[in-house]
């Protein structure tokens, strides 16, 4: 069993409610109380799935990319530990919330 982190943007998401992975956790970063990106921890419960990504900007685009090609943590701590060093240090006008 792994676990992969996930990252949502205005202009950039991936699909949660894909078959062979199960939703952990789930982060808003925020920089001056602005949300900037929400990060979810997800369990892959099969890895021969593949992630449905969707970039919007002047046109629409929609990916689906192996698990395989996401970094994988062997604990939901090891990826909590890389989702901290993602957004860098935790300051006031900085911060990681739990959803």
């Amino acid at each position: 069993m792994s676990y992969i982190i996930l990252t949502n943007k205005e202009s950039y998401q991936t699909a949660l409610d894909t078959p062979g992975i199960e939703l952990i956790d789930s982060y808003d970063f925020l920089f001056y109380d602005k949300l900037q990106a929400n990060y979810s921890i997800v369990k892959v419960t099969d890895t021969k799935c593949k992630i449905k990504i969707m970039e919007e900007n002047d046109k629409q685009y929609v990916n689906h990319i192996p698990v395989k090609f996401f970094e994988a943590f062997e604990t939901i701590e090891e990826a909590m530990d890389e989702l901290k060093v993602l957004v860098g240090s935790h300051t006031e006008h900085q911060k990681l919330v739990k959803v």
